[in-house]
């Protein structure tokens, strides 16, 4: 469970179409709605580059040098550890900024010092949940179905009786035969 953290503020300038957003939020800020053209795209898609998502020369506004995004949040304690452990600073707030150029390269920072890429990934595990409104389509694959009962369970394989067992074909034990598999004609594509 994440807790009551808080995304303060989010910056953008020279992404897509903005020139510049300063976006400041308050506590309970949990859902972004709005019209069809409103923006909502934009700034998620700013924040999940803050959060390590691969960069995209695209997200550079025409004609500028580069796109920068910063988001501000409330630091988790959780963090605390990593961000020892990784030699970056401790403060209330948690920074991270992410810039891309024209070209597609991009650089990152958490609380003002040089990061990877895959750090703001690490960090972005304590601080958020991205769901969008085909987020459940990850259930149509077969794959991802019989993943679910081990995930769930929070191990890879299902115990019985205090032993772990596996079953044939990567079916997890005591699963109906045909749940999760995939069907003739369902979930086939064209290769």
């Amino acid at each position: 469970m994440r807790g009551r953290l808080v995304l303060r503020r989010l910056s953008l300038r020279d992404v897509v179409i903005v020139a510049e957003l300063e976006l400041e939020l308050s506590a309970g800020f949990t859902v972004l709605t709005g019209e069809t053209g409103a923006g909502k795209s934009i700034l998620i898609d700013a924040l999940q580059l803050a959060l390590g998502q691969r960069a995209d020369a695209a997200m550079v506004r025409e004609g500028a040098a580069r796109a920068e995004v910063s988001a501000e949040f409330d630091s988790p304690p959780a963090l605390a550890a990593w961000l020892d452990q990784a030699g970056f600073a401790k403060e209330d707030t948690l920074l991270l900024r992410r810039t891309v150029d024209a070209q597609g390269k991009s650089r990152a920072w958490v609380n003002g010092s040089p990061a990877t890429v895959t750090q703001l990934r690490e960090a972005a595990e304590y601080l958020v949940d991205i769901h969008g409104q085909h987020a459940w389509q990850s259930l149509t694959r077969p794959v991802a179905v019989r993943a679910l009962p081990g995930r769930l369970a929070g191990r890879s394989r299902l115990r019985e009786g205090g032993h772990a067992t596996a079953a044939p074909h990567g079916r997890c034990a005591g699963q109906e035969p045909g749940l999760g598999e995939r069907q003739p004609g369902h979930g086939d594509a064209a290769a």
